[in-house]
């Protein structure tokens, strides 16, 4: 598995963050100052879903059980927060309540902009969570020889 590209500490604070917001999604941020690990912030994120799907479930069908997005204005400060430290972005997390980790339609769609990546060189952790346990975690990666998110080993 690609755990070691996290600490040990991130990691078990996203498998809380996808209990507790159980049985809807999270999602969150790391960044770091540099490639390695030691220096890595975690920026747990709202999601919003809900609150967007509740004003327009025809532009949103979904609810919070089956996607995320990130309020806007937060996404700024924390974006304005890694610019400004010069931090690296390194991984966006979310999870999947009651389904598999696997990188999905949805997940793909949020992750592109005009069919490239917006953060090519981010990687994605994706959680399965069942019954208010954590089942499994995925880690995707961008392939410019594929052209899409593969799995990382």
């Amino acid at each position: 598995m690609y755990t070691n590209h996290i600490s040990q500490n991130n990691l078990e604070q996203i498998r809380n963050h996808a209990l507790e917001e159980y049985p809807s999604e999270c999602c969150g941020i790391i960044a770091g100052l540099t490639d390695t690990k030691k220096d890595d912030v975690l920026f747990r994120c709202t999601n919003i879903q809900d609150k967007l799907h509740e004003m327009d479930p025809e532009t949103y069908p979904r609810d919070a059980k089956t996607a995320y997005n990130i309020d806007p204005r937060e996404l700024f400060k924390v974006f304005n927060e890694i610019e400004s430290k010069g931090m690296i972005l390194k991984t966006f997390y979310h999870s999947h309540p009651d389904h598999d980790a696997y990188f999905s339609d949805e997940d793909k769609k949020m992750a592109l902009f005009d069919g490239e990546p917006t953060y090519p060189d981010a990687k994605h952790l994706v959680v399965s969570v069942y019954s208010n346990i954590v089942k499994d975690e995925a880690w995707f990666g961008w392939s410019s020889k594929t052209r899409s998110f593969e799995k990382i080993l």
